[in-house]
């Protein structure tokens, strides 16, 4: 499988990138939403996109709010952020985030949500 990673963390992408390796996928980067729209206009074949809600140019936000107006990518993202409060977590799942992780999280953590929204495709 391969994932987009998009941070503008370098150690966090780093870190991510890392735990992906050892489940045996791989990832790109984007470094904001902006640059995460020009990667997923040139290449829209990630089965997965995890997105920080904190970046500067375009927000994790920001980028949600833009696919679900453009219909970019159908791809399941999912949102790694430091922003727990509960209307956070409700507005960026009402725009188009199928989970949630909060920073800091393990490789176990990534992998049982991954694992999780590959059962609903295949229900799907």
């Amino acid at each position: 499988m391969k994932f987009l990673i998009v941070d503008d963390s370098n150690a966090i992408a780093l870190m991510v990138s890392e735990m992906l390796k050892e489940m045996g996928y791989t990832s790109d980067r984007a470094v904001d939403g902006n640059d995460a729209v020009k990667k997923l206009e040139a290449d829209n074949s990630f089965d997965f996109i995890l997105l920080d809600w904190n970046m500067p140019n375009m927000s994790g936000i920001e980028f949600l709010k833009y696919n679900y107006e453009n219909h970019l990518t159908e791809t399941p993202i999912i949102m790694m952020t430091t922003e727990n409060k509960p209307e956070n977590i409700r507005e960026a799942l009402m725009f188009g985030a199928s989970e949630y992780i909060m920073k800091p999280f393990t490789k176990d953590i990534i992998e049982s949500k991954i694992s999780m929204l590959n059962q609903f495709k295949k229900v799907a």
